[in-house]
């Protein structure tokens, strides 16, 4: 489950890997896995219906999967919401 108050929460890394995140993958003696490609972390804020257009805006071009997207959340802000995209971004 995602969780909108940790940015550093990634919902498809279940890991256990040597980080100190759920998710990072160091190299340890004899491992033949290289690491996980870095990730950049989107939060959208606004109007639910406005962020809700954005998410599948950015769908219909290509970028993320409306499930990848965090369920938008009350911020305390009236009337706002937030959600959260973690994306793995790949260097080479």
């Amino acid at each position: 489950m995602c969780d909108p108050t940790n940015p550093n929460a990634d919902p498809t890394a279940g890991g256990s890997g040597n980080g100190d995140r759920p998710g990072d993958r160091r190299p340890v003696a004899g491992d033949a896995f290289p690491l996980r490609s870095p990730e950049v972390r989107h939060v959208l804020f606004g109007p639910e219906a406005a962020v809700r257009l954005t998410i599948s805006n950015l769908h219909r071009r290509g970028y993320a999967e409306p499930n990848d997207w965090c369920k938008p959340q009350p911020t305390g802000v009236p009337g706002e919401v937030m959600s959260v995209l973690i994306k793995r971004v790949p260097l080479n």
